[in-house]
């Protein structure tokens, strides 16, 4: 059986250092961005409602990027909530008239 030179040994210890300090730090990182992930969805979200007048080349999907918060990740599930609401069946709106929005935020009025 060879045996091995103490430079070889040398090498082979700090790999084995190198890999130890890598995995520890993938590890630190994944359960540091898993609870701020964690905490930051367990915050309370608060739901408003308001009135909103429709302006010149206002789309439902403009609207949705102004009032879209938190509680909604995809904007069509906004629209369709606010189409819901203001009883909107193919998704028509008329500048002048007037929209409930529902919206929501982290902020407590």
């Amino acid at each position: 059986m060879r045996k091995n030179s103490k430079a070889q040994l040398i090498v082979r210890n700090r790999k084995i250092m190198l890999s130890v300090v890598i995995l520890a730090t993938l590890l630190f990182s994944i359960i540091l961005f898993t609870n701020k992930a964690a905490a930051e969805n367990s915050r309370q979200v608060y739901t408003y409602y308001t009135s909103y007048q429709i302006q010149s080349g206002d789309t439902l999907w403009t609207i949705a990027d102004k009032f879209m918060g938190p509680d909604y990740t995809n904007k069509k599930d906004f629209i369709d909530n606010i189409k819901t609401l203001n009883h909107l069946g193919d998704g028509h709106i008329t500048e002048g008239k007037f929209l409930v929005i529902e919206y929501s935020s982290y902020e407590k009025l």
